[in-house]
């Protein structure tokens, strides 16, 4: 480092002590750099796993989404597709693998899932209690929302099921909701029934009477003019349950047709669908599927279909079914779930939303011997992406360290800043 002397006529006079601390701070902050990079480039070396699961946690339970399950489908081996044809109808089908380590329950709240006289089990695949749903979580590209009306999609799993008892069993549930999930993570809560007072341990029931707006707004529901018994943009049958049990946080009012519910698990062979509303609005579209029709050695197909009271909203399903391929020899085959109704955006400009965000698109619920044949048919491929990868992780650790790097020289320039000003107002 060069220095430019400024001469002067008078007696020059030795340099103040601020300045040799400067000249002494510059010296020592080349190692401090090093010495950070260094570090820095070890640090994945060091780790020993526990670390990472540690961190994950803590930003888990940080999220202000954690509350609507993970934001994840991978453990199904998911894809989906959407189609739009001639006369404006869409077609979505999501095609996945049931997960063999969500852990199975026991009809009617018994055995796994009793409780009561006993402690409520957990599960030894995850650690949680069997009452608890599994919920995983994604939402639609733009152009996926304005075409079928939904924002996103929850996939839970529910061990033990959801009352009334003839839905008590182990089951998956399709949510689609319109609105997104900060907006039900945010708006959509309430006070809940306390847990000693609640009918199923861990269940959240909102209280009939709320002191909060947000709270208030569950029971503000969407009705006609003329007649104020159906719900807008439900079908005409359905009502919402007289004991209290409706209003659920982050789903809302729930209403279903109460007239078709078996009286045990054992007789529910079909897949009927709930609503919910919350603020006057239609929020989700929910279809319910027991495991017992998608699990199994043979194949199995199950179809429903609705109709909306003062319809506004021209997305909503018409039809929906489930088809189950059971696989020769395997307990586990495919589960495909697929729903038709009108499209939001019709097939030209559908086609052209869909090019602008990177095509159709694929399933991916190929068998590992699938995808080890497309690796071995792809040669190359693999090793290039491999290079990629480490390309990209290598790239985001140097700029993880150069932010790191560039903060630290940061405060220490305004350390010395401050320093240098201090000979000056004493």
């Amino acid at each position: 480092m060069r220095l430019k002397i400024i001469r002067s006529s008078t007696k020059p006079t030795p340099p103040s002590s601020s300045v040799l601390l400067f000249l002494l701070m510059l010296w020592s902050l080349n190692g401090l750099i090093l010495v950070s990079s260094q570090e820095d480039e070890q640090q994945p070396l060091q780790n020993n796993g526990n670390e990472t699961d540690i961190i994950k946690e803590e930003v888990e339970d940080d999220d202000p989404l954690g509350v609507l399950g993970k934001n994840d489908w991978s453990r199904l081996r998911p894809g989906w597709s959407l189609t739009v044809n001639d006369q404006c109808l869409y077609e979505f089908v999501f095609e996945f693998v049931h997960d063999p380590t969500l852990p199975l329950g026991n009809d009617e709240y018994k055995k796994k899932c009793e409780y009561g006289s006993v402690e409520p089990q957990i599960a030894p695949e995850d650690g949680k209690p069997y009452l608890n749903p599994r919920q995983m979580w994604e939402k639609f590209d733009p152009y996926v929302w304005a075409t079928i009306g939904w924002n996103h999609l929850s996939i839970d799993f529910l061990p033990c099921g959801q009352r009334p008892k003839g839905y008590t069993t182990s089951q998956y549930q399709f949510s689609f909701f319109r609105v997104t999930p900060e907006y039900r993570a945010e708006n959509m809560v309430c006070d809940v029934i306390p847990d000693d007072e609640s009918a199923v341990p861990g269940e959240q029931i909102c209280l009939s009477q709320q002191e909060k707006p947000n709270g208030m707004k569950f029971f503000i529901v969407p009705s006609a003019i003329v007649n104020r018994v159906p719900v807008v943009n439900m079908p005409s049958e359905f009502e919402r349950p007289d004991n209290g049990y409706g209003p659920i946080p982050h789903y809302g009012l729930r209403s279903w047709d109460q007239s078709i519910v078996p009286n045990s698990p054992r007789e529910w062979n079909d897949i009927p669908i709930f609503m919910s509303s919350y603020d006057g609005n239609p929020i989700m579209w929910q279809a319910h599927i027991p495991y017992k029709i998608v699990s199994g050695y043979e194949s199995q197909f199950h179809s429903g279909a609705a109709r909306y009271f003062e319809t506004t909203i021209q997305t909503l399903p018409d039809t929906w079914s489930v088809h189950y391929d059971a696989k020769e020899g395997e307990e586990q085959g495919v589960i495909r779930f697929t729903m038709v109704g009108k499209a939001g955006l019709c097939r030209d400009a559908f086609d052209r939303a869909e090019k602008s965000a990177g095509g159709p698109q694929s399933f991916g619920t190929s068998t590992e011997e699938e995808k080890e044949l497309q690796g071995q048919n792809k040669d190359g491929q693999e090793k290039n992406d491999d290079e990629s990868t480490i390309e990209e992780n290598s790239s985001s650790a140097n700029n993880g360290r150069s932010r790191f790097m560039f903060r630290d020289i940061t405060c220490m320039v305004t350390t010395i800043g401050l320093i240098l000003l201090l000979p000056v107002c004493m």
